[in-house]
């Protein structure tokens, strides 16, 4: 059985405290069905059904009910102890608690968000489209020197006129380079632009003449074969085209939160940096 710490224990069941004035040991609305009581305290059902649902425990298997009833009368069991050797006074304990109290309600909220974002399924398959499109119609198998500077990707390639291989030039150069790296069933969409049309040009065992400039840095690349990429039937990835969609739109608005955010910073604290 997965061992919890003090400091998650606490963060299990003292999580609901924000400093509000509860000494309860359980925060949770009295009144309700009981799964049990520990020492006097009295759990939950609803508290034993999370604890289970964390585990993936389902309670109306007896076995993994009686797992999930001994994972909670451990951690009551432990909060107790805690509670009683003043542990639960420790700030870098509490500070965790409230960590795991904020993290458990923004993942609740993300996932009640996600319920009221509909995606249709014609939406679903235009996505599907655009990124079929975007993917291209074939996979390149390249190796690649990206270089920081201009002049070592020159030389590099200074050094491949004079009669060098690829080979030669990439495991002496490869300690000069941001990236020195073989790539195998890479799409189109998945590169920038410049760099597809230098490996469209290029035939399968050549190698570029002159540096491919991206906003990545100057490329050196050796084309080892084109193969023709078929995407998977939008059946198969439908559910895994909407976990995506769902994710991007949680993003934009979490920046959308932030834009309307008023955040401020100590005096002489750092605040993080803007991305522009």
């Amino acid at each position: 059985m997965k061992k919890y710490t003090l400091a998650l224990c606490c963060a299990a069941l003292a999580a609901c405290s924000s400093g509000g004035g509860d000494s309860r040991l359980i925060q949770l609305p009295s009144g309700g069905p009981v799964a049990e009581v520990v020492n006097g305290t009295a759990v939950p059902q609803s508290l034993l059904e999370a604890i289970a649902r964390a585990r993936n425990l389902h309670l109306d298997k007896p076995e993994q009910r009686e797992q999930a009833l001994k994972l909670t009368t451990d951690l009551v069991l432990m909060v107790q102890a805690a509670q009683r050797e003043h542990f639960d006074a420790d700030p870098q304990l509490r500070a965790d608690a409230e960590a795991a109290r904020l993290k458990t309600i923004a993942d609740g909220a993300v996932a009640a968000y996600e319920t009221r974002t509909p995606i249709s399924d014609d939406m679903l398959k235009a996505q599907y489209d655009s990124e079929v499109a975007q993917a291209g119609k074939f996979e390149y198998d390249f190796s690649q020197l990206l270089f920081a500077d201009e002049s070592d990707a020159m030389q590099a390639e200074q050094e491949l006129l004079s009669g060098k291989t690829f080979a030669q030039v990439f495991d002496a150069s490869r300690d000069k380079a941001k990236q020195a790296k073989a790539f195998s069933h890479v799409r189109a969409g998945q590169l920038p632009a410049d760099l597809v049309k230098t490996l469209d040009e290029l035939k399968d065992g050549e190698t570029t003449k002159v540096p491919v400039k991206t906003d990545f840095g100057w490329h050196v690349v050796h084309r080892d074969s084109v193969s023709p990429f078929t995407a998977p039937p939008f059946e198969q990835v439908k559910e895994k085209v909407r976990r995506a969609m769902l994710v991007q739109a949680g993003q934009q608005r979490l920046e959308k939160l932030r834009e309307q955010a008023k955040v401020e910073y100590p005096a002489g604290a750092p605040a993080p940096a803007k991305k522009g």
